[in-house]
């Protein structure tokens, strides 16, 4: 029921952007099995940047992570630009679903990730 609340809320956040169409069309036939595996890959990427969190966001393994989480949502759901990666970065901390669901994982996991993420938006991808 809550993933169901939180599907209408991000289709009216975030319905008219090319990013979410092009999510909704890219997972329209994922399944059981590849919801799994596609969870399973992110738990992970998110567990290693957890364990990264005593080190400094420009450290070369913490950005290699937001990397790897980069390439793992422009393979299962939609083309990253830099700019859409910046923004979701913010919405680590400025969205409640995101901030609840890293801090979760370790507390100040969602500044941490977030401040990382600025950091390659800024310094790797330009």
């Amino acid at each position: 029921m809550e993933e169901q609340k939180y599907s209408k809320e991000a289709q009216l956040k975030w319905g008219h952007t090319d990013a979410y169409k092009q999510s909704v069309s890219k997972t329209a036939n994922y399944g059981k099995t590849n919801w799994e595996s596609i969870n399973q890959k992110a738990s992970l990427i998110n567990s290693k940047l957890a364990n990264n969190i005593d080190k400094r966001v420009d450290d070369s393994a913490v950005q290699q992570l937001v990397s790897d989480w980069q390439n793992h949502i422009t393979q299962y759901y939609y083309n990253y630009t830099p700019y859409t990666l910046q923004r979701l970065g913010e919405m680590y901390v400025a969205d409640e679903h995101f901030k609840v669901h890293y801090e979760k994982i370790k507390p100040g996991l969602s500044e941490f990730f977030s401040e990382a993420t600025e950091y390659y938006c800024d310094n790797i991808i330009k």
